[in-house]
């Protein structure tokens, strides 16, 4: 269940700025600057920091100040980095730069100055569930197979910034030469039971929304304790193309050849050697791997509810 906390910046308050300066289409540094001034407006006490190991380094550091909260200016993948490296113990307020912002979108995360503004301070924290893949932490989703070969194959190639076009010609490559290995599962269901399948794509999911605002799981709740796992049954070319026609169609959740499953854990392995893997949009290393949800591991800053809600 959803737990929310309410409390007043004060001037007391420190606060960690973390910019990924190669987010999303394009550099944004008028807006960066306007968030390093809201920050002083709201009284901050801010410490900025622009890579991994900057944050590593001042996460270790036992002499600096814990911040009361981290603005995460970047995408999906940034605010899960910074989750997994200060262990969900801090709260993250998203500030959406990312090429595709889902969990923003999800949770009406404004990108307007003033309006972020009244939600720091505010400062509604709402505690959401996450994934993990041995030590890497999630927020979103993660796949394993054809569109995770995908994103390795664009971000092997990254040099800057990124927009939804990257990714047109490399799918269509792909559709050409993956060669679609068979990937089996041993999931542990809600009631603690198990169960064995096998596909050629799997997909989990900790929140109803996909790429482009689609949807493949939309009874996914971010906060049960559980993934929703969807495992692709057909392969090839003709398989692949349907499926995405069906995804972009709104018929992917009805289709009769996609297995899924409420989950608190499961196994992915493969027999023939390792396959991809992607969470939250950036590549995520190989199979064989446990899954597993992080009950109300997530604190999120968030938007206090409208009337209209």
């Amino acid at each position: 269940m959803t737990t929310t906390d309410t409390r007043q910046a004060t001037s007391t308050d420190t606060a960690w700025l973390f910019i990924n300066r190669i987010a999303g289409g394009y550099d944004k540094p008028q807006r960066h600057a306007s968030l390093r001034r809201l920050l002083q407006d709201l009284g901050l006490n801010t410490v900025e920091i622009n890579s991994p190991e900057q944050l590593a380094c001042q996460w270790a550091d036992d002499t600096a100040a814990r911040p009361e909260f981290i603005v995460s200016v970047g995408g999906d993948g940034t605010a899960a980095m910074i989750a997994g490296q200060t262990g969900g113990t801090v709260p993250i307020a998203i500030y959406p730069a990312g090429t595709e912002n889902i969990l923003a979108k999800y949770l009406r995360i404004p990108t307007d100055i003033g309006a972020f503004a009244k939600m720091l301070s505010k400062r509604v924290v709402k505690r959401l569930d996450a994934g993990q893949i041995d030590d890497r932490t999630f927020l979103l989703m993660l796949s394993v197979g054809f569109e995770a070969e995908v994103v390795h194959h664009v971000h092997g190639r990254r040099s800057g910034h990124l927009t939804k076009f990257h990714y047109v010609k490399p799918t269509f490559e792909m559709l050409a030469k993956y060669p679609y290995p068979k990937l089996e599962l041993d999931i542990e269901l809600a009631d603690g039971s198990r169960t064995q399948t096998e596909g050629y794509w799997v997909f989990a999911f900790n929140v109803p929304r996909y790429a482009l605002g689609l949807e493949m799981t939309p009874d996914a709740v971010p906060d049960d304790g559980l993934l929703d796992i969807c495992v692709l049954t057909q392969k090839g070319f003709g398989a692949t193309t349907s499926y995405i026609t069906s995804l972009l169609s709104g018929r992917m959740p009805y289709r009769s050849d996609v297995k899924r499953f409420q989950a608190k854990s499961a196994e992915i392995r493969c027999a023939t050697g390792p396959v991809a893997m992607q969470t939250d949009g950036d590549p995520a290393g190989f199979t064989d791997t446990r899954l597993s949800v992080l009950p109300n591991y997530l604190p999120l800053i968030v938007p206090p509810k409208r009337s209209s809600d």
